[in-house]
């Protein structure tokens, strides 16, 4: 018999698999999926002292909205996929290097956190994903895809092995996800 809190992470997780899905096909809707699976995930994460997650789950839950608003006036305005310039990529990794290390001191200091290096890395990371992802900037599937595979670290380490298993499935979806978007950007670069 599954207990409450893993009904809550098998739940969560096939939520977030629609998100992914839908966003990978550039649809709106699936922000709605995404903001869902935050707030469960807030719930999972509280409980098992993962703090950095929990947290990131209100911020994933609030960048769901924006992203719902920001591509529904994209359609309007038929704006779709764009890059970063590499200088952009270097400065955003710098400045979250830093901001993860910072964290992590603080978590590792004032909290019973599990793991407040790899807690924090993939925090701070995913909040700059998830931007870039609410942008429609293509890179976003890369950033992902890392930060996809050190969250199935953290997870199984946790013992929340359907989370484990969902950012492994994440990390696949994110292949054909950057092959689709790129596919997308060049479409509307030659038109």
């Amino acid at each position: 018999m599954l207990s409450p809190y893993q009904l809550l992470e098998a739940f969560s997780a096939l939520l977030s698999i629609a998100y992914s899905l839908l966003l990978m096909r550039e649809k709106t809707i699936g922000w709605l999926f995404g903001i869902i699976a935050s707030v469960l995930g807030f719930i999972l994460f509280f409980h098992t002292k993962l703090y950095a997650q929990a947290v990131i789950s209100i911020y994933y839950g609030a960048i769901g909205v924006y992203g719902w608003v920001y591509w529904a006036k994209a359609r309007q305005r038929n704006e779709h996929i764009h890059k970063w310039k590499p200088m952009m990529h270097i400065k955003a990794i710098a400045v979250f290097v830093i901001l993860s290390v910072g964290c992590a001191w603080f978590f590792k200091a004032s909290t019973d956190s599990q793991n407040p290096i790899l807690d924090s890395f993939v925090t701070l990371f995913g909040l700059l994903a998830s931007l870039k992802e609410a942008r429609k900037i293509l890179s976003s599937w890369l950033y992902w895809f890392i930060i996809n595979l050190a969250s199935a670290v953290l997870y199984a380490g946790e013992s929340l092995y359907v989370y484990a298993a969902l950012m492994v499935v994440y990390a696949a979806i994110c292949i054909p996800g950057y092959l689709s978007w790129l596919r997308i950007y060049k479409q509307h670069q030659t038109t």
